[in-house]
């Protein structure tokens, strides 16, 4: 095998990378968001009356949050539980059928099943959100004096919070479990990318410690970067109802004026702007990542002529002594 063609399967792209545990990358990961979004417009312009037609009872927009755990068996919740399954196993079945691949059920349901736990924590965040109010009225209607409120009430809403902080914390000990072995699952293929060409790039200097060092580089960075993209994406999907609830109360906003809406506006724009600025402030990273790389790679090359050089060195030194000797 030619050295050129060696270096090349060596120098694996991001594609090929990512073509060891998913199904047709630039496909996949195309169709994925487009059926995600599609998903999300669907399920906020027309998921209530889809629910309503399949017998589901919805409370009145103006009804008061459901404090607890009952916030997670609403009628809206179950629905949304039915929902993101049945869209998660069409995409399933699709790709299982237009491009078997053999990590397809970790790639696909588990990348799926990491989408819902960040979703569900995220839920945890705002029924604790809904919590606070009801909370600190009581509290305020207990120093007045002139309030209902017992104690039973405030330890009532201490209880609470008390298990949605311990649900928050079940569910982000599970999600990191399951990202851990979905990270391991992830390179382990790339492992089994690399190894299937070993003979190929063997005589290469310095080959085994690249496909162990990237490959966990690679997965180290997806599991940290990935979740939270994951997370950053699925807080502002959940709190948009929030704040848009919120802006009848907001008509106004610094220098804007007058919009409708203001707030999810100014989240929407505050969201866009900040990942437009990281883009820009790490768009040289990359580049410098790699020229480090490929100066750490030389200086390792070096220090290993210098040790071959010294071990050449001791050896003629130790002939000499001995035929002197002789």
């Amino acid at each position: 095998m030619p050295l050129k063609t060696a270096v090349i399967i060596l120098s694996a792209t991001e594609n090929e990378l990512l073509e060891s545990f998913f199904p047709k990358p630039k496909q996949f990961f195309f169709c994925a968001i487009a059926w995600s979004l599609l998903g999300v417009f669907s399920w906020y312009f027309g998921g209530k009356e889809l629910g309503l037609f399949f017998g589901f009872d919805f409370p009145a927009k103006d009804a008061p949050p459901i404090i607890g755990l009952g916030h997670f068996t609403t009628p809206d919740f179950l629905w949304f539980y039915i929902y993101y399954f049945f869209f998660t196993i069409i995409f399933y079945i699709f790709w299982a059928s237009y491009s078997p691949h053999k990590w397809q059920m970790w790639s696909i349901l588990g990348s799926a099943l990491i989408l819902f736990f960040t979703y569900y924590q995220v839920q945890v965040a705002v029924a604790v959100n809904n919590w606070y109010r009801p909370f600190y009225d009581a509290i305020q209607n207990a120093l007045s004096g002139s309030s209902t409120t017992t104690a039973a009430d405030l330890y009532g809403y201490i209880l609470s919070f008390l298990i949605l902080a311990m649900t928050y914390v079940l569910i982000s000990i599970v999600t990191s479990f399951f990202v851990s072995h979905y990270v391991f699952r992830w390179r382990t293929a790339m492992n089994d990318f690399y190894t299937a060409k070993w003979a190929l790039v063997r005589h290469i200097e310095g080959a085994s410690q690249r496909i162990q060092e990237d490959t966990m580089r690679f997965a180290s960075i997806m599991k940290t970067l990935g979740v939270s993209i994951v997370d950053a994406v699925m807080t502002l999907i959940a709190f948009l109802p929030v704040l848009l609830q919120l802006s009848e109360n907001v008509k106004e906003l610094p220098v804007v004026g007058s919009i409708a809406y203001p707030l999810v506006y100014a989240a929407l724009f505050w969201s866009v702007f900040g990942t437009i600025l990281m883009v820009v402030a790490g768009i040289k990273l990359p580049g410098l990542e790699f020229k480090n790389q490929r100066v750490e790679a030389a200086f390792r090359k070096e220090l290993s002529k210098f040790n071959i050089a010294d071990n050449r060195a001791t050896k003629s030194a130790s002939g000499l002594t001995i035929q002197i000797t002789a």
